[in-house]
């Protein structure tokens, strides 16, 4: 898909914001309404598995149950070309996993009340038959005035669903193996007790700055699960009050009859904790937005368990309108690639029957040889205008930041940068929907990079703000964009210049 493609002839798009395993999403106006909408859309002959059209189908009838402010609402549904869509409310804001990492921690008042948020959505969606089966911190949106959005319905479950949609029997088991429960990756998949199993686990890690079980992988996890009780929150937070720690402790029972019931159970014990909780004490949530300023030296600790430094390459040959808006490029080089050929003959048709009718014909010799000049002047435009498939990378460490062009290398360290953000690239003609921007503190040695790693057109960039894009960011996975997001959050700081890039 591209940028303004236009699906069922209604949905314009806008931005990708994603990939993952259901297909792509992006940002579209509903021409129709003349309102934003989030379109998820997965290509029927590209699907990497069988069960995805089963899955998306599933996601849209668990949606279409549910009509809650703390759940995303879907908007309608359909086929386009060779495309299954979902067009669901556009909700702003950043995932809960961001917030984990930026946070120093999530304040105790702010965790209660994220928990309730999810809970409540929990109810509403068990009252409905639809069980989550997915309930992560990727799953959970925040939006910039503080509400709680549970998104993502793709491996949802039905109880005595009435409808027509492949039972959870009939699919893999599914879930992510850091939150899901034990029993969903066993044969009775679980219940609504399972999303109450994951909902500790987010608790936890919004307390905890990282989940219940950690390995080294994903079977690691899941047999740690299988065997071992989760380790007690106080164990890592003994200052938590008694009450919260045991909460979640039940919540992580391996059997789900030693868990809470119900979502309305759960709920009902966060808001008796929330009126106890005085949060004068902790202060408010501080969400981060879009420009992050770096903390501090000492401020912050790395999160316990979280990986060393960031490291992502692009090979350069990856299709330019993954992550950039190629309209323009396309236009102009059509342009050329007509204009060229007809200046060049007609040029030379025209020095031609000069030469043969001089002297009485000089204008037309003269007029073929501006025509050939302004071929040239097409094919250089040509030419500057052919996308560059250098291949460059982006490393964020314990130093600073680094990118690569080629054999080309720039290192940006933390004491030269005041604040950092990733937006899109832009020139006058051009844009990439991502790079990482610096805006450098005063005194410092920048180095204003015009083209930067990842920029793939001749024209130079435009630079915004006082922030000067440092690297463009190319075709990400999901979990790639909340690492790099992870690590700026993570090393963003002033570092010493004795300390190494961690390799």
């Amino acid at each position: 898909m591209e940028l303004g493609e236009l699906i069922a002839g209604r949905y314009e798009l806008l931005k990708r914001l994603g990939r993952g395993g259901m297909g792509e999403v992006w940002a579209a106006r509903d021409r129709t309404l003349h309102r934003d909408v989030a379109i998820k859309l997965l290509d029927l002959d590209g699907a990497g598995h069988p069960e995805l059209p089963q899955r998306f189908e599933r996601e849209a009838v668990a949606a279409a149950q549910i009509n809650h402010p703390n759940v995303v609402a879907l908007h309608d549904r359909g086929v386009h070309e060779d495309m299954l869509f979902l067009v669901m409310e556009k909700v702003e804001g950043a995932t809960l996993s961001e917030h984990i990492h930026t946070e120093q921690p999530i304040p105790l008042a702010r965790a209660l009340e994220i928990a309730g948020g999810i809970c409540t959505a929990l109810a509403a969606a068990h009252q409905a038959h639809v069980i989550h089966y997915d309930i992560k911190p990727q799953n959970v949106m925040l939006t910039p005035d503080g509400r709680v959005k549970v998104v993502d319905f793709g491996i949802a479950g039905f109880v005595q669903a009435t409808f027509t949609v492949a039972r959870s029997s009939q699919l893999t088991p599914a879930g992510t193996v850091e939150y899901g429960a034990p029993e969903q990756f066993l044969t009775e998949r679980g219940d609504e007790r399972s999303d109450l199993y994951a909902l500790g686990g987010v608790l936890f890690a919004m307390l905890a700055r990282r989940p219940p079980f950690t390995g080294h992988n994903g079977i690691a996890v899941m047999r740690r699960k299988l065997d071992e009780e989760a380790p007690r929150l106080d164990s890592l937070r003994p200052d938590l009050p008694t009450q919260l720690t045991a909460l979640v402790a039940e919540l992580l029972q391996r059997d789900p009859d030693r868990r809470p019931q119900s979502a309305q159970q759960v709920h009902e014990r966060l808001r008796q904790l929330q009126a106890a909780f005085d949060p004068t004490n902790e202060g408010t949530s501080d969400l981060p937005t879009t420009v992050v300023q770096p903390p501090r030296t000492g401020d912050t600790q790395q999160p316990p368990g979280a990986d060393g430094p960031f490291s992502i390459s692009w090979t350069g040959k990856e299709p330019k309108s993954a992550y950039s808006d190629t309209r323009p490029l396309r236009a102009r080089i059509i342009t050329f690639a007509i204009l060229l050929p007809v200046a060049m003959v007609g040029g030379f048709i025209l020095v031609a029957k000069g030469i043969a009718r001089a002297p009485h014909a000089e204008g037309l010799g003269i007029a073929g040889l501006f025509l050939i000049l302004f071929g040239m002047f097409m094919l250089l435009g040509l030419l500057t205008n052919i996308p560059d498939k250098s291949a460059w990378s982006l490393k964020v460490g314990p130093l600073g930041i680094r990118t690569t062009k080629g054999l080309t290398k720039h290192e940006y360290l933390w004491n030269q940068v005041q604040t950092f953000a990733i937006e899109e690239v832009v020139s006058s003609t051009y844009r990439c929907s991502a790079g990482l921007h610096v805006k450098f503190a005063k005194g410092s040695k920048s180095r204003n990079q015009l083209r930067p790693p990842g920029w793939p057109y001749g024209q130079d960039v435009l630079l915004r703000n006082g922030m000067v894009p440092v690297c463009v960011l190319g075709p990400m996975t999901d979990q790639q964009r909340t690492a790099l997001k992870e690590a700026l959050a993570r090393y963003g700081q002033s570092k010493s210049d004795t300390e190494a890039w961690g390799e």
